[in-house]
């Protein structure tokens, strides 16, 4: 267990200098630990029996070709995938331009149809205005709150930073440098960053000034280089997959000149980096979750707070790390 995690427990094995020193980056960082761990115990064993089968739409807010769109993509078809043995029927709708597009989709919903949403990921911030959560069973895939009262599914971003901290620190590396997509969304960005510093500050010899890279997508790698070769790296710990000819044009290999995971990749990317994959987890609690709701005819309670439903990833060793005994 990693020492972030006793520590977060106020677990007398880590000294007490460490718990405090980590308890306090996390109050900085307003991390919490989340003790929802699932939503879906009450309705996995009855959900699967015979059901009447509403429509179930997916709303994406940004267009078909669009990264974060592209990006959910592996998810979709594993939602696919599991929510085709309960009978329903999935349609997508894109929100398009319109800057208030409610009264337009509500058309479209109820002319298909339509009881059950899962909301892709996106920036919603300031789409949808008024609209009639409550008409429908819902459940977010976008780790930013939408509206208070819906379920939210997400990977557990601050557990998989831990395990992925972990799995390099086994490797005997001692400075590792945290690389994000410059448009990773605020909430998992608290968290990630969050686990990185707790993690780097429970070693009190490690240096813990190495402020993250936020890397963006296309950029030249002169800039990535620098803060490489500054911070003396060896390790690099990325969000998600970074383009392979980034690191080439830097001249870096991994694991040559640093050890090098990533804290969330999909099983369905043929990547041989080292990290934690989701496999089709995703997806597979997302259409569990529809399909319960559906089932018992649960609608968003607009007074009511809405669940985090968090999702692990695996470790998975790939060949961009490599033990320094090997």
């Amino acid at each position: 267990v990693a020492t972030v995690s006793y520590a977060l427990r106020d677990d007398e094995r880590i000294s007490k200098a460490v718990r405090e020193r980590i308890q306090a980056t996390a109050e900085k960082h307003n991390y919490r630990a989340n003790s929802q761990s699932s939503a879906l115990v009450r309705y996995r064993d009855q959900s699967k029996q015979p059901i009447q089968t509403p429509n179930v739409g997916i709303l994406y807010v940004h267009p078909k070709t669009s990264r974060r769109t592209q990006l959910i993509q592996p998810h979709i078809k594993s939602f696919h995938q599991n929510i085709t043995p309960y009978g329903y029927t999935v349609k997508e709708f894109f929100l398009g331009d319109d800057s208030n597009a409610t009264e337009s989709l509500l058309k479209e919903l109820r002319a298909a149809e339509t009881q059950g949403l899962v909301l892709a990921w996106g920036d919603w911030k300031g789409r949808l205005k008024d609209f009639p959560w409550n008409e429908y069973s819902v459940v977010s895939a976008e780790r930013n709150e939408i509206h208070p009262a819906l379920d939210r599914v997400s990977m557990n971003h601050f557990n998989a930073t831990d395990e992925a901290f972990h799995q390099l620190e086994r490797l005997g590396v001692e400075r590792i440098g945290l690389v994000c997509h410059d448009d990773l969304p605020i909430r998992v960005r608290k968290n990630i960053v969050g686990a990185y510093l707790m993690n780097v500050q429970a070693h009190e010899t490690w240096i813990d000034n190495i402020q993250p890279y936020f890397y963006r997508l296309g950029e030249s790698p002169e800039a990535f280089l620098k803060w490489f070769q500054e911070n003396q790296l060896d390790a690099v710990l990325a969000h998600r997959q970074i383009p392979h000819d980034f690191f080439e044009q830097a001249g870096l290999q991994f694991p040559r000149d640093a050890q090098y995971a990533v804290i969330e990749m999909d099983a369905f990317t043929l990547d041989d980096a080292s990290g934690l994959r989701m496999n089709d987890d995703m997806g597979r609690v997302l259409a569990e979750t529809i399909a319960g709701k559906l089932h018992y005819d649960e609608k968003v309670d607009l007074q009511a707070t809405g669940n985090l439903i968090l999702v692990d990833g695996v470790w998975q060793d790939g060949v961009t790390t490599v033990s320094k005994k090997a």
